[in-house]
């Protein structure tokens, strides 16, 4: 089984599941899930997704296929818009 975090922010916190607290949530897996994997399940636009961390450290859009591992946290948060 494989444990991870999932922090999303600003507009993206809409895509969490009814009756979360706060911003994040754990997912229980029984195989490493991706990045993109994470951001399907929780039914995220990959398009509103900007910058993605995974364990405090820039994740590059070429790494976000890669599988996860048990303990990892990914925070992600939208393209920032404004007028």
């Amino acid at each position: 089984m494989v444990k991870v975090t999932v922090k999303l922010f600003s507009s993206l916190m809409e895509n969490l599941p009814p009756g979360t607290t706060g911003n994040s949530l754990e997912l229980i897996e029984k195989s490493p899930p991706t990045p993109i994997e994470v951001m399907m399940r929780l039914k995220v636009p990959t398009a509103e997704v900007r910058t993605m961390m995974l364990n405090g450290t820039f994740l590059r859009e070429e790494d976000r296929d890669k599988p996860l591992n048990d303990g990892d946290v990914l925070s992600v948060w939208p393209a920032i818009q404004g007028g």
